[in-house]
């Protein structure tokens, strides 16, 4: 049975602000292992986002909530049903955040007349995963539930009347959801929504489909273009990205991703040619982390340096000025961990301190 025991935030403080530490958890199942509790131990991260289900459009049974292994955590069921879900460690304490992914799509095809229904139908899946799970190692109530959802002008009407709906289900819960650049610099045209805080989601900036050299997870000039002001309706907390991928093109179109491989895998790859900084040809027909490639497929690799994200911080930190915040790290993972030092990441949440 998991361990979720809240506690108070570890903090820094610089003058009225104070920034917690978090990171997102984003795995197909719930399983910390000893290497990630001694980051976050080393870190005094004391909070996380966890991906509970995601929510989609069914054209058969409608907007429904999804858990299962694949789309979203099904440790739940899993822990129940086979007891196989190492919990979390007594000697590590933690807020959890419930959060729960809605495909922009979901919004396109319900109706309008059917999201209270939607938020009741989400609303009734997050409280029966926290009831069945409850004893007195894990924490009765939560502070914060959060939505991640891309929407659009079109969609923001079903959307916001989701968030609503489930928060007059849900009132004592602080409700966030996951605010996109764009979001933040058009909002007058976007909207903002009727939630108690946003999550700024400062990457996935550019298209990943188009073959150039630009980083679309984080490019620092085009993420510039977004930051043009400091006035946002809501108070905002700050997610940064330190996960990698390598996009597949065959004949300069989109073929494929792969969310398991970075800069230094592809270098070890025999089969793959370096071309420039950030580009590699396939040298030979091959099958790699169950993606077919071929032959003069270009493997685009995208990561993020811990000397990006101290860039894009000096950039952020007006944002923070006026209020509290939770500044996290996308995504909490053994392999992703490796590229950066405890003190690389340190050095973020303490630059995010210093005024």
């Amino acid at each position: 049975m998991l361990l979720l025991a809240s506690s108070l935030l570890f903090t820094c403080k610089s003058k009225n602000t104070t920034i917690a530490r978090a990171f997102y958890y984003w795995q197909t199942h719930f399983d910390i292992n000893e290497k990630e509790q001694n980051y976050m131990d080393s870190l005094h991260v004391r909070k996380l986002y966890v991906r509970f289900f995601d929510v989609s459009y069914n054209p058969v049974k409608g907007a429904v909530p999804l858990a299962d292994l694949y789309n979203g955590i099904e440790y739940y069921s899993l822990c129940k049903q086979y007891d196989t879900i190492p919990a979390i460690p007594d000697s590590l304490s933690l807020e959890i955040v419930p959060t729960v992914f809605i495909t922009n799509f979901t919004f396109e095809k319900v109706k309008l007349q059917d999201i209270p229904e939607l938020a009741s139908k989400v609303h009734r899946k997050l409280d029966q995963m926290i009831t069945e799970n409850t004893n007195n190692r894990y924490p009765k109530t939560f502070r914060e539930i959060q939505f991640d959802c891309d929407w659009t002008q079109s969609t923001k009407e079903k959307f916001f009347l989701f968030l609503k709906e489930f928060k007059h289900n849900t009132p004592k819960y602080r409700i966030s959801t996951t605010i996109r650049l764009y979001q933040y610099k058009y909002f007058e045209k976007a909207g903002v929504p009727p939630v108690d805080r946003g999550m700024l989601m400062v990457y996935n900036l550019t298209d990943l489909h188009k073959l150039k050299e630009q980083n679309s997870i984080l490019d620092i000039e085009e993420a510039k273009q977004y930051l043009t002001h400091t006035e946002y309706p809501l108070s905002l907390d700050i997610a940064l990205p330190i996960f990698s991928w390598g996009i597949v093109f065959r004949n300069n179109k989109y073929v494929d991703i792969d969310r398991n491989i970075n800069s230094s895998k592809a270098e070890q790859c025999l089969f793959l040619k370096k071309n420039i900084s950030n580009q590699f040809t396939v040298t030979t027909d091959t099958v790699y982390n169950n993606i077919y490639l071929r032959e003069g497929d270009i493997l685009k690799i995208e990561d993020i340096s811990s000397s990006q994200l101290e860039e894009i911080t000096k950039f952020l930190k007006p944002l923070s000025a006026k209020t509290d915040l939770t500044v996290t790290f996308f995504h909490l993972d053994e392999e992703l961990l490796q590229k950066y030092k405890t003190q690389d990441l340190e050095r973020i949440y303490t630059n995010f301190s210093n005024r």
